[in-house]
């Protein structure tokens, strides 16, 4: 998940336990799941180190008679060109506009391949960009994102086609700049890494805190289908994703409040890392808890005795 040394963090899910979630070759193929009329997800594969479970990586796709927004690229060069050549099964419109609603490296690396397209992402996200190609640039060596050409700070409202595409900001959560993309008239939100489904919760950046308080907000919107960065969405009703999203809160809930107490004791680190589980109940029968446990446990506590990582 990590493609270049920098490219942030650990991202991993499944909306099923990890016996359904396929392995990568035999039975998962890449491809776009329709949800309303002209509104798609794309679910793509990503490798995790260590792990041969296939996980997905979803991007949102919008069609107009205008042209094509896509929000949040792929993994690798590679499995963005194999979207793009999804998307042409279904629109010969050109992709307009490409939202990186996420700036970790599973979402941006393929931003190269999207030629033509305007790239837009919060201030947050290009930081967390702009820094990532200075560290690499340093190095000599590694891979470079491509950069957003667009900014926005809270919201910002695009129109094509005549489908209104709504982009907001509520506050940090999985990273420092996580967009939410909501077509109002459709109900659909694309919540990208704020959610996850059906797996661990993934906090290493230490917001656990904000990212409550943000996915709140977030879900707050009029929204019918609520759709996950990460995680099953073939298969699943509207019903399951919105209670996917509820679960995923609680899962936030659980881990603030359990790492909360444990700091208010005194414990070390490794004395919370040891003796957690019995805290946090079934979210550690969650697929891919060992290898998340470290990473959320971890960026949590950090933010509560030294300040969230990043700012």
């Amino acid at each position: 998940m990590r493609p270049a040394a920098d490219v942030l963090l650990l991202v991993l899910l499944g909306a099923a336990p990890v016996s359904a979630q396929g392995r990568l070759g035999v039975d998962f193929t890449p491809g776009l799941v329709p949800l309303v009329p002209g509104v798609y997800a794309y679910e793509g594969s990503l490798h995790l180190d260590g792990e041969d479970e296939v996980v997905r990586t979803n991007s949102l796709v919008v069609v107009t008679d205008e042209g094509v927004v896509v929000v949040d690229g792929q993994d690798s060069l590679d499995e963005g060109l194999a979207m793009i050549a999804a998307i042409r099964e279904v629109t010969a419109q050109p992709i307009r506009y490409l939202i990186n609603a996420s700036p970790h490296g599973d979402h941006i690396n393929s931003n190269e391949v999207f030629v033509g397209a305007t790239i837009i992402a919060h201030e947050g996200a290009a930081e967390a960009i702009d820094e990532v190609r200075a560290r690499t640039i340093s190095a000599g060596s590694g891979f470079l994102p491509t950069r957003p050409h667009q900014t926005y700070r809270d919201k910002m409202t695009l129109t094509v086609g005549g489908r209104s595409i709504e982009l907001y900001f509520f506050g940090r959560g999985h990273t420092r700049g996580d967009t939410v993309v909501f077509l109002p008239e459709e109900g659909v939100a694309f919540l990208s890494e704020l959610y996850f489904n059906g797996v661990f919760a993934s906090v290493g950046e230490g917001y656990v805190r904000e990212h409550i308080e943000t996915l709140r907000q977030a879900m707050a919107l009029p929204a019918e289908w609520w759709i996950p960065g990460h995680g099953f969405i073939a298969g699943q009703t509207k019903e399951q994703l919105a209670a996917g999203v509820g679960s995923y809160l609680r899962n936030l809930e659980a881990i603030y409040a359990a790492v909360s107490l444990r700091v208010a004791r005194g414990e070390a680190l490794e004395q919370v890392l040891a003796g957690i589980d019995p805290d946090l109940g079934t979210f550690t029968e969650l697929p891919f808890y060992p290898y998340l446990k470290s990473s959320a446990i971890s960026g949590t506590y950090r933010a509560l005795t030294e300040g969230p990582g990043g700012g």
